[in-house]
């Protein structure tokens, strides 16, 4: 499902040029649930961000579904990144001033769904997190745990293959941390992929293989069991 070949990502600063990764060779099969963990500044994040085509690398090749998306063009890259991939981010980056059911539709709205069936749609999957009865509340007025399950129900809006998840315990305690990730694991469960970028290992375990990154560069994999 996704395959990563000589992947490099370096930014000019100055006159200086910064390399975030170093040849990073990452295949990710369809149904796994695949931890991405190294400490602050490995290259984690960004190698999310061009995993869900939010960025494009230096150098190297990204093939999505067997098919390189490198040269497509920004707004052709935006349309499969709304059909195909959720993301979860570690300050859940909902909008203040729209209520939790509006923030699931969102995405929704920028794929074209009708007012109607994205309802439908929003209301199902806040259901699904737990979260049907603050449908209607601001994210201000929802904890920290709340957030995260409005976060995850708007990556799901669009039913994507992949969900991206990019330290989605790091702003909860240990308890409501452990809640969101029997989420993931319970969505991983019903068929879908899961990628969690994470510099804990209990966060790290909930997957089935580790891919460790220390300085941009791909040090080593754990295979902690096989796919479901």
């Amino acid at each position: 499902m996704i395959r990563l070949l000589g992947v490099t990502k370096s930014y000019t600063v100055g006159d200086q040029v910064v390399p975030v990764l170093k040849g990073i060779d990452l295949e990710v099969h369809k149904g796994e649930f695949v931890a991405v963990m190294g400490p602050s500044g490995s290259g984690k994040s960004t190698l999310m961000h061009i995993v869900g085509l939010l960025d494009r690398p230096t150098a190297g090749e990204y093939e999505l579904n067997g098919a390189s998306v490198l040269q497509l063009p920004p707004n052709h890259l935006a349309r499969l990144r709304n059909q195909n991939i959720g993301f979860v981010f570690q300050n859940f980056h909902l909008i203040p001033r729209m209520s939790a059911l509006r923030n699931v539709e969102l995405p929704m709205v920028y794929a074209g769904v009708p007012r109607a069936k994205r309802r439908a749609r929003a209301m199902e999957l806040l259901e699904m997190v737990g979260m049907v009865n603050r449908a209607h509340h601001l994210p201000n007025e929802l904890s920290g745990g709340q957030r995260q399950r409005v976060a995850i129900a708007r990556a799901l809006a669009n039913d994507p293959a992949i969900l991206l998840a990019d330290e989605p315990t790091g702003a909860l305690d240990q308890q409501t941390g452990g809640e969101i990730l029997r989420i993931l694991r319970d969505l991983n469960a019903a068929g879908r992929t899961v990628m969690v970028i994470t510099h804990d290992r209990n966060v790290a375990q909930a997957g089935q293989r580790i891919v460790h990154i220390v300085d941009g560069e791909m040090v080593r994999e754990e295979v902690l069991h096989e796919p479901r």
